[in-house]
């Protein structure tokens, strides 16, 4: 049996340690090698882990993130290592077979754990151990999570942590593969249109570039240059009718990902403000990671002390370190990139033999393996998975299939190590280093106590070969191979910008750097970062403070997205003083109002008295005004085709402007000018308020507030709260000295519905309050709610 020795102060008094179940705890975890691992818990139970010794340190780390959220990293372990079926039977099937589809056999951890350095070997081997001394404790003292129905989950392995990585970092870091839903929107429009307008309005809907994008790189500060071809849209209007099981096992897979709180999608934003214009002259950082909203969400608070370590800030369940947070004199945040850097390759097979297909004037058979998956009720299932040399069969057509090819495959350890070194960068060079092994597509933004501020665009960027339409499904017999990638010193970033401030919402990274993902990546010059723009271009000189920095985040999050709750689809910070000044307000009584009430609005859909409804009717005004526009405007082109809502508010920003930098190719206003479709949906969306609310009086139109909907992934459950365009996690840092900084972990920190801290910073979350961060050790016991010291 091991023994723990525990420390648990409250209110002056040592008293038993009372952990998440609320029963004392006392396991003997001595090794007997004489290192020891300090855990303090703070006032909100974050861990403040503390060791000299670093694989003691890497335990403490995996005991105390496995108290706080065992059952969310088994959920994401399952999910990651296709093991779901084990539990949850056939229904589970195909989101497993999708998982090894992408990520590959055990064997393949095995051998990416054997590459791996001394050190990282050392830090995921402890990680493990110190998961696996609480689950021994908790299984022996009744303090399982009760989502395990008293039976302890297998021991942790590392290859599990590196099942998890890949997870992630697919989600969050790798965008694109898009090309068959392009190839079908394509063929739809021009079923629809004929071939010249359905080509002229997928260009229009689908552009490699415009200059008028908002970039988080400014021209000055900012270096790099985009390489390869010039590319052109719309040569091919093949579509491929898919079938086969690969397809749906994806489909499951995705589906089973945001069930467990990997939500896809655009996410998160930052800011970074430097030296001139900090009102003390050190700057500040924002980190708002958008990543889900669940109960208990992705992100875990931990502070990680000694063996060269002294970082502080979130980790994600399953995985050791500090990905987004602050170390000694450095602070950092991530958004996703979103460039392309995943293919999707049409391989022929042979027709006399469907397991090959050509490639460069050869037959190749297909790399394929049998996989088996258990599944309750049911037993071993074998699969059979296949890989061409673009990567594996995601589906298949008759005499093709479908590979999915991505830039990080073969570099994911490396990249892993790579997020391990960021927490011991002690400068701008050393931080720049690490950043430049990262496979995984990311915007970073940095602060130092030096003075500095920077923006790095990162990962492996494919160059395209010269011809090959990026929107449309590539040529897997060799003719459409990638020709290498970005060089690091050639990939956007800026550096202490004269504007003296930086920010990124998942924007376009620099002028002139393509895109060819379609639906929110397709940026252009209506973003909501705009937003973020805006309040920081009228920043004075030596006037911001952290508290500035935490109302721009709240207007951010406050500003009217359409509709209420989307997230991506903000408008009005970029194009509703345009729209107005367009409206003839001699066309209809009820104009003059209305237009003046929308010019006065402050945009933000706020509910200050908690009455359910938003304070002004100007967000019912808008958001009933902006459908109505764009189905005059777009109605007829897209009766068939979809057309995504973030393109439509590009596409309404450009024939708002006389001379746009992306002229529309077709003639969407059929004769009607712009000015003339604005007021008359503006007169349309009157008349469909006043029947709705059965009065005229715009006073009375209050829209009904969106709300955060917090999934449960466990038993615990929270109340749904006012919708917030927010980070899941905010953390405002300010670089004096090594540090000061605040953040909020909604709903609490803890995945277990018992403890104290599972939903108690919910409130603090819903009005935009914030805890301090505890940097050191020393602060940490100064706010403490229990010590626990192990031996491991």
């Amino acid at each position: 049996m091991r023994r723990i020795l525990v420390l648990a102060t409250t209110l002056g008094l040592t008293v038993g340690l009372m952990v998440p179940g609320g029963t004392a705890a006392g396991a003997d975890l001595d090794h007997g090698d004489g290192a020891t691992v300090t855990i303090v818990r703070d006032e909100y139970g974050v861990p403040h882990v503390k060791s000299d010794d670093f694989a003691a340190l890497n335990y403490g780390v995996g005991y105390a993130q496995a108290q706080d959220r065992l059952w969310q990293a088994e959920v994401f372990r399952r999910l990651a290592t296709g093991t779901q079926a084990e539990l949850l039977g056939i229904g589970a099937l195909a989101s497993d077979v999708g998982a090894r589809l992408l990520f590959g056999p055990e064997s393949r951890r095995t051998a990416m754990l054997a590459s791996a350095s001394v050190e990282t070997q050392t830090n995921l081997a402890a990680f493990a151990d110190g998961v696996n001394a609480w689950i021994e404790e908790a299984a022996a003292t009744g303090q399982l999570p009760v989502e395990f129905g008293g039976v302890a989950p297998k021991p942790w392995q590392p290859e599990d942590t590196i099942a998890i990585f890949m997870a992630v970092l697919d989600n969050f870091g790798i965008g694109g593969a898009g090309e068959l839903d392009n190839a079908a929107n394509l063929q739809a429009l021009i079923a629809s249109l004929g071939p010249a307008a359905g080509l002229a309005v997928f260009a229009d809907t689908h552009w490699l570039a415009d200059p008028s994008a908002p970039t988080s790189a400014p021209s000055d500060g900012a270096f790099g240059k985009v390489t390869g071809p010039k590319m052109t849209t719309g040569s091919d209007a093949r579509a491929l009718s898919l079938g086969g099981e690969e397809t749906s096992m994806l489909d499951a897979y995705r589906a089973a990902k945001r069930a467990v709180g990997l939500s896809e999608g655009p996410s998160s934003n930052a800011i970074a403000i430097g030296s001139k214009l900090s009102a003390d002259g050190k700057p500040l950082l924002l980190a708002g990671p958008q990543m889900g909203y669940q109960t208990p969400q992705i992100n875990h608070e931990i502070g990680i002390e000694g063996a060269g370590l002294n970082v502080h800030g979130m980790e994600l369940p399953g995985l050791p370190g500090v990905s987004i947070g602050v170390s000694r004199g450095i602070a950092w945040t991530l958004t996703t990139g979103g460039t392309d850097n995943a293919d999707l390759y049409v391989e022929t097979l042979n027709p006399a033999n469907p397991g090959q297909y050509l490639f460069n004037g050869e037959w190749l058979d297909l790399d394929c393996r049998i996989e088996v998956f258990e599944v309750a009720g049911v037993g071993p299932v074998p699969q059979q998975l296949c890989a061409s040399v673009h990567g594996p069969v995601v589906g298949t057509a008759p005499g093709v299939a479908i590979t999915l090819k991505r830039a990080s495959d073969g570099l994911e350890m490396q990249s892993l190590e790579s997020f391990f070194d960021l927490q011991r960068a002690r400068s701008l060079p050393e931080f720049a280093d690490a950043l430049s092994a990262i496979a995984y597509n990311f915007n970073v933004l940095y602060a130092d106590r030096r003075g500095n501020i920077a923006y790095f665009h990162v990962g492996r960027i494919p160059i395209r070969a010269a011809g090959d339409d990026p929107w449309m499904p590539h040529d897997g017999t060799g003719g459409a191979e990638w020709q290498g990638f970005i060089p690091w010193d050639e990939m956007p970033r800026s550096i202490n910008p004269d504007q003296g401030w930086l920010t990124s919402w998942n924007n376009k990274p620099q002028a002139n750097w393509p895109n060819s993902t379609g639906g929110f990546w397709a940026q252009g010059p209506v973003h909501r970062v705009n937003t973020l723009m805006n309040l920081l271009t009228g920043l004075e000189p030596r006037s911001a403070t952290p508290e500035t920095v935490a109302e721009f985040n709240r207007i951010a999050g406050l500003t009217t997205d359409t509709p209420s709750g989307s997230a991506s689809t903000v408008f009005v910070s970029t194009l509703l003083d345009d729209m107005v000044a367009h409206v003839d307000t001699g066309a209809d009584a009820r104009l003059p109002a209305v237009v003046g009430l929308l010019a006065d609005w402050d945009w933000l859909q706020d509910d200050s008295d908690a009455d359910g409804k938003y304070d002004s009717p100007a967000v019912t005004v808008f958001n009933r005004w902006w459908p109505e526009l764009i189905a005059r405007v777009f109605g007829d082109e897209f009766a068939v085709a979809p057309l995504n809502a973030n393109v439509a508010g590009n596409l309404v920003a450009r024939l708002l402007d006389p001379a746009p930098a992306v002229p529309p190719l077709h003639d969407y206003l059929d004769g009607e000018t712009i000015g003339n479709a604005l007021t008359a949906s503006l007169i349309d969306a009157l008349d469909g308020l006043t029947a709705d609310f059965g009065s005229a009086d715009p006073a009375s139109w209050l829209q009904d507030i969106a709300v955060i909907r917090w999934s449960p992934i466990g038993a615990g459950s929270v109340p749904d709260t006012l919708w917030m365009n927010r980070g899941t996690y905010n953390q405002i840092t300010h670089m004096r000295g090594n540090g000061r900084a605040m953040n909020v972990i909604s709903p609490g920190q803890s995945g277990d519905l018992f403890s104290p801290h599972f939903a108690d910073q919910l409130e603090l979350y819903a009005t935009w309050t914030y805890k301090t961060m505890h940097l050191t050790h020393g602060a940490a016991r100064s706010n403490a709610e229990s010590v626990t010291v192990l031996h491991p």
